[in-house]
């Protein structure tokens, strides 16, 4: 309820309703109450945000965005136009009249706004205290000064530019009341809080949006990131001195002068007591833990206590509580407990709680002010705010690509970096709050008193801001997308698939693993790829890691050395896949130094399922890689069954399939880790390979690459060619349909070609066999059994040819194909190892 121009809590017994049967009470008493306000507003402030972002979701856009949406539909400007009719009497027992009310004042009444803003408040705290937990200083040690450098320059650039323009175009301090008559304190107010509100980056926000974009260049994604960390910390340094310097106070007395010094002084001791006295106490704690264990829900509870503490202590100070949260999220030990914080609190604080401080933001937003004139408002002055907006982003984007160049990067990743840090989040909600409070008052040391000066940020300014907010984080997913399309174009080279390289060239490979299962099959294959001096092998090892919680996107390029000395990332907040890298890259490395001709370079790419597809193609492609080589997304068990690893890891291999720049490889493991043995000299049991060939494309591709495994020892190659009788060539199974004359001349030719390199090799046997429909050759496969290990196959085994026509049907795993599906079926009989291999055919990835 309001009492004046104030608004003051209800009476206790206000707070639950006694029930609508009660009294004989209307519908409209509940928003007298506040708890069922409380339950209504969060349904619809979770219900329609939560469906803004899903209707958002298609169009790469942040939940932030769909949160100041919600905030604007459900503020003044469109849930406040609808109303309802109610009935009701002056008095008792007169009758009851039809009144027309305002929808807005029922489900948001004025007693609701404090409880509003006191949770999101309470979200705000946590959500900056996660924030400085995820800060490692040992990160920036990589990156040095060009983090910084990109830093301050998104920071200063455009504080210094909002400021000079205001000045330039003259720009009056818009006051609450509609005045623009502000005086030199108000309008230094105005000033400050303006240039700083669009200043700032908000780093979580920013690691969303590179979730959704996916930013192929490593570098980009890399640098921006502790970039905005740096700049989100900063940030709130920034703000904290801001109420230091405009916050709280009533009016000015002699003995209060040195307020400010008193206030540095007990900030000073607030760090000193989180680093030296808090953080020991949680290190001690953490150490009573037995190793290995979860971290205790004691421990847990006794950090939130901290957070509020501190909080509460920054507040008594004098400096805003987001301040103690950052200090003592900063003076939190690194390892198991930041990650279970992380881990417990993310989804709750910025799922449940943050909302209702964005929302709120947009609560407050009459958008509708931004067409009238109100007041002695100036000529045309919603169009210089937004010439003051335009300039701070252009600046922001400008101080990026200066740091860019002098470091050497390219103008398209400084455009893209600069279109990055022009991200808004939180930061600016607590600002424009700060702006729209309805007193801003000044410490004495600004020797004039403002404490009955009404807020320097009017309704029209303030929904400027929130629009702004908006429309600059939405538009950073398109920007940086299409910019990085342009820049990065089609990927340009020649050896895209192994029948058209050169056979002395070297070998380019991607070898994807998803977990240290995949390794063995898969270091087992490049042995028998035989790297040479005259052909080598350039193997790129990709550890596909699944992106979680608040792990931001990123490709971690490893340092190959000794074996023991990788140089990587620091792993204690690192998501625990993340930490079985080194395992898998170890092996690869041990791999390298026994086969001889072989460069590695071992790479970590943590994404999300969804988009991995486009990061293995991205991979290869600034690779040159010829080939791909996927796992299979099942694995065989001790007990001799196939079990699948995780589902999403077909729709990935699915995704590379059709969006590969280069030959694809499916491997389907079954032994083939096992064989690796086989693969060195003077083993005593050889490895048995089959390449069934019905002619195509993908068949020549098995058969390009099967030719390479018999340079090694131990290797009894036998190639099956499978033809049909002469029924099956009937005028019916027309020659142009299958197979193309032109493609039957190529399988003929490299047929021949293959015969006559290898036909006097006693390891070496070719055969063809005859059959008449898709029945036989089932059959014929399946008469095979044991008899090899190994078999290489092409996807598209024969295309329409009537050997294979009708078997798709029945297919279990279209990925593999007809036969490479037959072949790992239970029909089989027995578990063989499979490799599926794809051509890259320009036509067909078109």
């Amino acid at each position: 309820m309001t009492k004046g121009n104030s608004t003051v809590c209800p009476p206790s017994d206000m707070i639950l309703l006694s029930g609508l049967w009660a009294n004989e009470i209307d519908i409209e008493v509940l928003s007298e109450f506040l708890f069922p306000v409380l339950i209504m507003q969060t349904s619809v402030i979770l219900a329609l945000t939560r469906f803004l972002a899903y209707a958002l979701k298609p169009f790469g856009q942040p939940r932030v965005v769909a949160e100041l949406i919600g905030g604007i539909l459900l503020g003044p400007a469109a849930f406040g136009k609808l109303t309802y009719n109610s009935a009701s009497a002056e008095n008792a027992g007169s009758p009851r009249t039809s009144v027309v009310k305002p929808l807005y004042r029922f489900l948001f009444p004025p007693t609701s706004y404090t409880l509003i803003e006191a949770i999101g408040f309470l979200g705000l705290i946590y959500y900056v205290f996660l924030v400085a937990v995820e800060l490692d200083v040992k990160v920036f040690r990589v990156m040095g000064r060009k983090v910084m450098a990109i830093a301050m320059a998104s920071l200063t650039l455009p504080l210094l530019a909002t400021a000079a323009t205001v000045a330039v175009f003259g720009l009056p301090a818009p006051m609450a009341n509609n005045s623009y008559k502000a005086s030199g304190t108000e309008q230094a107010a105005f000033v400050l809080l303006l240039s700083f509100a669009l200043s700032i980056t908000a780093f979580p926000i920013l690691a969303r949006l590179l979730a959704e974009l996916k930013i192929p260049n490593p570098e980009v994604g890399q640098v921006v990131l502790p970039s905005a960390l740096v700049g989100d910390v900063v940030s709130w340094l920034l703000l904290a001195l801001c109420f230091a310097l405009i916050g709280p106070g009533d009016k000015a007395a002699a003995h209060e002068y040195l307020a400010p010094f008193w206030m540095v002084l007990a900030a000073a001791c607030l760090v000193l007591v989180c680093l030296y006295m808090v953080r020991p106490l949680l290190e001690w704690t953490l150490r009573q833990m037995p190793e290995g264990e979860p971290v205790n829900n004691v421990y847990m509870g006794l950090v939130l206590i901290f957070v509020l503490g501190a909080a509460l202590a920054s507040s008594t100070v004098g400096f805003h509580p987001v301040f103690g949260a950052l200090v003592l999220g900063l003076a939190v030990p690194k390892g198991p407990l930041t990650t279970t914080l992380i881990e417990r609190l993310d989804d709750f604080v910025i799922g449940f709680m943050l909302p209702f401080l964005i929302v709120g933001c947009g609560l407050k937003a009459d958008v509708a002010s931004l067409m009238r004139p109100e007041g002695n408002e100036p000529t045309h002055y919603v169009f210089w705010l937004g010439c003051i907006v335009v300039v701070a982003t252009l600046a922001k984007v400008a101080g990026c690509m200066i740091i860019s160049s002098f470091y050497s990067m390219p103008r398209s990743q400084g455009l893209s970096l600069g279109i990055l840090m022009n991200t808004m989040g939180p930061a600016q909600a607590i600002i424009l709050n700060m702006g729209k409070s309805e007193k801003v008052n000044s410490p004495p040391f600004l020797t004039v008193s403002l404490a009955s000066s009404p807020g320097v940020f009017n309704q029209k300014i303030y929904a400027l801001l929130v629009v702004t907010s908006v429309i600059s984080t939405a538009l950073v997913s398109p920007l940086v997308t299409a910019l990085d399309r342009k820049c990065r174009g089609p990927a340009i080279y020649k050896q895209r698939n192994l029948e058209l390289s050169r056979r002395d060239s070297d070998l380019r490979l991607v070898a994807c693993v998803h977990t240290v299962r995949n390794v063995p099959s898969v270091i087992s294959l490049l042995q028998l790829s035989n790297p040479t001096h005259d052909s080598p092998l350039l193997v790129s090892a990709v550890h596909l890691v699944e992106l979680t919680g608040r792990t931001p996107p990123m490709l971690i390029v490893h340092e190959v050395g000794a074996i023991g000395t990788l140089t990587r990332r620091n792993t204690d907040n690192a998501p625990p896949d993340l930490v079985h890298s080194e395992p898998i890259i170890s092996a690869f490395e041990k791999y390298q130094q026994h086969a001889g001709c072989v460069t590695l370079q071992a790479l970590t790419a943590v994404s999300a399922y969804s988009s991995m597809h486009e990061d293995i193609c991205t991979i290869a492609a600034d690779h040159q890689a010829t080939l791909i080589v996927l796992p299979f997304h099942k694995l065989l068990t001790v007990d001799g069954e196939m079990e699948v690893i995780n589902p999403a890891i077909r729709a990935v291999n699915q995704g590379v399939l059709t969006n590969a720049p280069c030959s694809v490889g499916i491997l389907v493991d079954r032994g083939l880790g096992e064989h690796g043995k086989f693969a060195n000299a003077g083993h005593h049991t050889p490895l048995h390979v089959a390449i069934l060939f019905f002619g195509g494309p993908d068949d020549r591709e098995a058969l390009m690459y099967g030719r390479r495994f018999l340079e090694q020892p131990g290797v009894v190659l036998t190639v099956v060619r499978f033809l049909p009788s002469y029924e099956a060539e009937a005028p019916a199974a027309a020659p142009a349909v299958w197979p193309a004359k032109v493609d039957r001349l190529w399988d003929d030719e490299c047929i021949r070609d293959f015969r006559l390199q290898f036909g006097d090799n006693a390891s070496v046997s070719y055969t063809d066999k005859v059959v008449s429909d898709s029945s036989a050759t089932v059959a014929a496969i399946q008469s095979m059994g044991s008899i090899y290990d190994f078999y290489v196959v092409g996807r598209a085994s024969g295309g329409g040819s009537p050997l294979v026509v009708g078997m798709t049907e029945f297919t279990d795993f279209p990925e593999l194909g007809p036969i490479g599906d037959l072949l790992v079926s239970s029909d089989m009989g027995v578990m063989v190892s499979v490799l599926v291999m794809q051509q890259y055919v320009e036509e067909r990835m078109g």
